[in-house]
């Protein structure tokens, strides 16, 4: 009887750690993500990454410090395919924040759209 418990405890929180891991999912392409995550991690190395969503040319980031606190970083892809940072905040974003450093508006609904309600960096928009 225990090891039928034991069995069934060890794949419920198997199933309930794949449900969260596929809950934090990035969005776009794996190169982009991954290109964007690289330019975070140059600039500022201490910082733990969420989730990256890539829409296009533009991607927007959550990033976790400690003491320093967390917020959203949104990045460009300039000439040669580098991403840049082109806005950076220590609280909750906007979709007009977005737009008002240069991100489409069309783009910038996207960048905030499916992030999960407990980790999204664009609050309510």
């Amino acid at each position: 009887m225990r090891n039928v418990l034991a069995g069934s405890l060890a794949a419920g929180v198997a199933m309930v750690c794949s449900l969260l891991a596929a809950s934090a999912a990035d969005v776009g392409p794996k190169a982009d993500v991954a290109a964007v995550k690289a330019a975070e991690h140059q600039k500022f190395t201490k910082d733990s990454i969420g989730d990256v969503h890539v829409v296009g040319d533009y991607a927007l980031l959550q990033w976790y410090g400690n003491p320093e606190g967390s917020g959203p970083r949104a990045f460009k892809r300039a000439s040669g395919g580098k991403w840049t940072n082109v806005y950076a905040d220590g609280g909750v974003t906007g979709v007009s924040i977005l737009v008002q450093h240069g991100i489409p508006a069309a783009t910038a609904k996207k960048l905030c759209s499916g992030w999960p309600a407990d980790r999204t960096p664009c609050g309510n928009f």
